[in-house]
C-alpha cells in the first residue's frame, strides 16, 4: 500500500517537471520570437539604474509556468528567460510600464503580482467585498436570532392562518385552559 502510495507521488512529480519543461521550453521560444511594437521611449539608462529597475520588475512579474512565484524567485528555465528578456528591454531603454505591458500583452493581467490599475482591479478586490458582505449578512442573520430567542416564553401564540385548522386550534387552546 504504502509502496503504491511512493511510487504515484514519485510519477505525478516526474510527470509534472516534464510538462513543466515543455511549458518552459514555449515560454522561451516564445519570448525569443517577440518583438515590442513601439520603440523605447528612454535613452538606455546607467548599469546601477538598469540592474535597480531590473529588479523591481523581476519582482513584479509573476512566472507564467509557477505558481505564485515571481520571476526573480522562481527557478524555472521560462523566469531566467522572462528575467533575461527584462533585463535586456530595460538596457535597451524600454519603461518600466512598456516592459509591464508587453508582458501583460502575452501572458493576461495575471501576470502582474500587484493588482493593476484600471479595469483588472475589480478582479482583485471583489473577493474581499464579498467576504465583507457575508460577515454582515452572518451578523444581521445573528442579531435576529437572538431577538427571536429572547421572545416572552410563557404565552403560546398559534397562527390562525388556514380555517381548515382552527378546530384543532380550539381544540389545542382548550387543553392548555386558553380559549
Amino acid at each position: 500500500m504504502i509502496r503504491t502510495l511512493l511510487v504515484t507521488v514519485c510519477l505525478l512529480t516526474l510527470s509534472t517537471q516534464v510538462l513543466a519543461g515543455e511549458e518552459d521550453a514555449d515560454v522561451v521560444a516564445e519570448l525569443a520570437a517577440a518583438e515590442l511594437p513601439d520603440p523605447p521611449l528612454e535613452d538606455p539608462p546607467e548599469a546601477t539604474v538598469a540592474n535597480a529597475r531590473t529588479d523591481r520588475l523581476q519582482k513584479a512579474l509573476r512566472c507564467p509556468v509557477c505558481q505564485g512565484l515571481s520571476v526573480a524567485d522562481s527557478p524555472s528555465t521560462a523566469a531566467r528567460a522572462m528575467g533575461d528578456r527584462i533585463q535586456e528591454l530595460v538596457e535597451e531603454g524600454y519603461t518600466e510600464e512598456q516592459i509591464t505591458e508587453y508582458f501583460v500583452d502575452r501572458y493576461g493581467a495575471w501576470v502582474e503580482l500587484e493588482p493593476p490599475s484600471g479595469e483588472h482591479q475589480a478582479l482583485f478586490y471583489a473577493p474581499i467585498a464579498a467576504i465583507g458582505l457575508g460577515a454582515i449578512l452572518l451578523l444581521v442573520w445573528g442579531s435576529r436570532r437572538r431577538e427571536e430567542d429572547s421572545a416572552p416564553q410563557g404565552t403560546l401564540t398559534i397562527p390562525a392562518g388556514d380555517p381548515t385548522l382552527a378546530p384543532w386550534r380550539a381544540r389545542i387552546l382548550a387543553e392548555l385552559g386558553e380559549e
